[in-house]
């Protein structure tokens, strides 16, 4: 004997307003996850958005600093770069270095008159009170590390002696030289 509402295998259906609240369910339940879909798909596009434009104003930079194809490795190209120019900073006279190596090794008499440099070499003129000091200051000078100081002329037949010494800068990415 069947009863209203039963079914074959014995289970109840629900009623009709039963069947009608769980679609309102499931139709609120789908519009939600929905919009939090979409909401999720705007961030993304605006995460995606913001990253290309970082993109391109990157490369933007590596095209200003290493001109129009930057390459694949840009980056890497820069260190590259850097490590160029620090090597050829590192062979070039430092006039400030210079200046404080003439200073720091002058005996009493003598005077530094001038300094002209071209990149790697410079030329130091001056004025000794005397031979000896001449030939004092530049035994001090052969003592410097940074720079290679050789006499290129004097005058050692007037008071005060002219000299004029050439400078080179010594290579501060070798190892420096011990005396034994």
């Amino acid at each position: 004997m069947k009863t209203q509402g039963a079914t074959s295998n014995g289970h109840q259906c629900l009623p009709e307003t039963e069947h009608r609240r769980y679609g309102r369910i499931l139709m609120a339940v789908t519009l939600a996850g929905t919009l939090f879909c979409a909401g999720q798909a705007v961030r993304w596009w605006q995460e995606y958005s913001r990253a290309e434009r970082m993109e391109r104003a990157v490369h933007e930079v590596y095209v200003r600093a290493l001109g129009a194809d930057p390459g694949k490795s840009p980056y890497g190209r820069l260190q590259f770069e850097l490590g160029k120019l620090r090597a050829e900073a590192s062979q070039r006279l430092d006039l400030v270095e210079l200046l404080a190596a003439l200073s720091r090794r002058a005996p009493e008499g003598v005077r530094i008159l001038s300094v002209s440099m071209a990149g790697q070499t410079g030329v130091v003129g001056g004025t000794a009170s005397s031979v000896q000091d001449l030939e004092r200051y530049q035994s001090a000078l052969a003592t410097e590390g940074l720079f290679n100081f050789s006499l290129s002329s004097s005058e050692a037949a007037q008071i005060p002696v002219r000299f004029e010494f050439s400078v080179k800068a010594r290579d501060r990415a070798a190892p420096p030289k011990v005396d034994q």
